[in-house]
C-alpha cells in the first residue's frame, strides 16, 4: 500500500552558486552524509549536479513520508547511495522515521534525474 508520494525540483545553477561561495563546503556537510560526500568527491567535475540530485531526493523522500525536512527528519537522517548497478537506494534513520510517525515495515523507492539545468527526484513510500 502506498503511504505517500513526493517530488522535488532543484535549479543546478542556483546550487552551484551556493557551492562556489564561502559557505559551500559547510552547505555540503549539512545536506550530505559522510558516505554521500565521499561519493561526491569522486564526481568533482559534476559536484553541483550530484548535490542537486541528492538535495532533491531527500526533499522528495521527506515529502513522501509526510513531514518535510525539519524537526522529525533532517538531511543527515536520509542517505541516498547507489546499489551495485547504480540505482539510488534510500536509507532513513529509524529514530527519525519514528519521530515522523512512520511505524512498521516500509519500502522507499526513489528516482533521480538531471537535465543541463535542473535536477528532479520522485519518491514513493510503501507499506509492506
Amino acid at each position: 500500500m502506498i503511504i505517500g508520494v513526493g517530488t522535488d525540483l532543484v535549479e543546478i545553477a542556483r546550487l552551484r552558486k551556493m557551492l562556489e561561495g564561502s559557505t559551500g563546503e559547510r552547505f555540503l556537510e549539512r545536506i550530505l552524509t559522510p558516505q554521500e560526500r565521499e561519493l561526491a568527491q569522486r564526481r568533482r567535475g559534476r559536484l553541483a549536479e550530484f548535490a542537486s540530485g541528492r538535495f532533491a531526493a531527500k526533499e522528495a523522500i521527506v515529502k513522501a513520508i509526510g513531514c518535510g525536512i525539519g524537526k522529525q527528519i533532517g538531511f543527515q537522517d536520509v542517505e541516498v547511495l547507489p546499489d551495485e548497478l547504480g540505482k539510488p537506494i534510500c536509507r532513513v534513520n529509524e529514530a527519525a522515521l519514528l519521530r515522523a510517525g512512520l511505524i512498521g515495515s516500509h519500502r522507499i523507492h526513489i528516482s533521480i534525474t538531471h537535465t543541463e539545468s535542473m535536477a528532479a527526484a520522485y519518491a514513493i513510500v510503501e507499506k509492506v
